[in-house]
């Protein structure tokens, strides 16, 4: 039986869709059309709306394309290290994505830009998307155990050549896919240089001297913090301590 109290708060909810569906439809509608409203910003020239747009699209849904044209109009706002981080990212979610790749090395010509020092092993990791190697090692590992132990104990295979060979296929995958997922990890350090002329320091304080000066845009790895600063290290092997306000990671921290 429909209480009187139970009409009133139906009546009450009723009355709050009504007057508040519009506003949330406009609103997802307002995010759905970020992507669209920062790349019609960005061919009128708009650059600095353009970010604005494609930010918020990468608050609602990140995405290599997003992270792209966010580089793209950083880059012709003069924010060389944010546009260099942004395309970075583009390439983290999409080994692929040939744009960004482009962008990349036509930022580090022309700005002699230090490109990431990469370890083998991380640049084996590049060239597939971090989720892909986590799941080829897991695919390949059950293979090989699969063909190898479980299947003929359970089904009481007999070990043939067959299966003895697609085992050391799959344990093959695994171990390239386990060295490539490390590679990933290790690649999380990277980081961008943000500030322009950003002094790397020989201790970690404010007062210490200043061992080099990186540019804006350079890549380097932070090896570990004290305070408010990263341990760094260019590809160029020199070392030292760099405020950690001057530089972001290629992934978020």
């Amino acid at each position: 039986m429909l209480t009187p109290f139970m009409a009133c708060n139906r009546w009450m909810l009723a009355v709050l869709v009504i007057v508040g569906a519009p506003h949330l439809h406009g609103a997802a509608l307002g995010q759905a059309n970020a992507f669209s409203q920062g790349n019609a910003a960005y061919a009128a020239g708009h650059f600095g709306e353009a970010a604005q747009q494609f930010a918020a699209e990468i608050q609602r849904a990140p995405s290599a394309e997003a992270w792209r044209n966010l580089g793209n109009a950083e880059w012709q706002e003069g924010h060389h290290g944010l546009a260099v981080l942004d395309w970075e990212r583009a390439v983290w979610i999409n080994p692929f994505d040939m744009e960004a790749a482009t962008s990349l090395r036509f930022a580090r010509g022309s700005a002699g830009l230090s490109a990431p020092p990469l370890r083998w092993w991380e640049a084996l990791a590049i060239g597939l998307p971090p989720d892909v190697w986590i799941g080829l090692a897991t695919a390949g590992l059950w293979l090989a155990l699969g063909t190898a132990v479980i299947f003929p104990v359970t089904l009481r295979w007999r070990r043939s050549a067959w299966n003895q060979a697609l085992a050391a296929f799959g344990l093959g995958v695994s171990l390239v896919a386990f060295t490539a997922a490390y590679g990933v990890q290790t690649r999380m350090r990277l980081a961008v240089i943000t500030t322009p002329a950003a002094p790397v320091l020989q201790a970690p304080a404010a007062h210490a001297p200043v061992v080099l000066k990186l540019n804006e845009g350079d890549v380097a790895r932070t090896e570990f913090t004290r305070g408010n600063y990263y341990h760094v290290r260019t590809g160029a092997g020199d070392a030292g301590w760099l405020e950690k306000s001057q530089l972001q990671r290629i992934t978020r921290p």
